[in-house]
C-alpha cells in the first residue's frame, strides 16, 4: 500500500504514456490476483494456484518498486 500511495503521488513527475501503461499492468495484474483468490476459495490446497497467485502478487510488488523508483529518482 505505500507503494501504492507513493506511485500516486508521483505520477506527475512521469510521462502520460508511462502513466497509461503503468496503471493498464497493474489492472492485469490486479485481475489475476482476484481470479487466483476465488479460485482459491473453491480449492484452497491447490498448488499450482497458490503458487500463481504468489507469482501474481510479486510481479505487482516488482513493478510498483520499479515504478516509484521512477518517481523518486531512486
Amino acid at each position: 500500500q505505500d507503494l501504492e500511495r507513493t506511485l500516486a503521488e508521483g505520477r506527475g513527475r512521469l510521462d502520460p504514456e508511462t502513466v497509461r501503461v503503468l496503471e493498464q499492468n497493474l489492472e492485469t495484474i490486479d485481475k489475476a490476483i482476484a481470479q487466483s483468490r476465488q479460485a482459491l476459495e473453491s480449492d484452497p490446497g491447490n498448488i499450482f494456484l497458490n503458487s500463481h497467485l504468489i507469482s501474481a502478487r510479486q510481479r505487482k510488488l516488482a513493478l510498483l518498486r520499479r515504478a516509484t523508483a521512477l518517481t523518486t529518482g531512486s
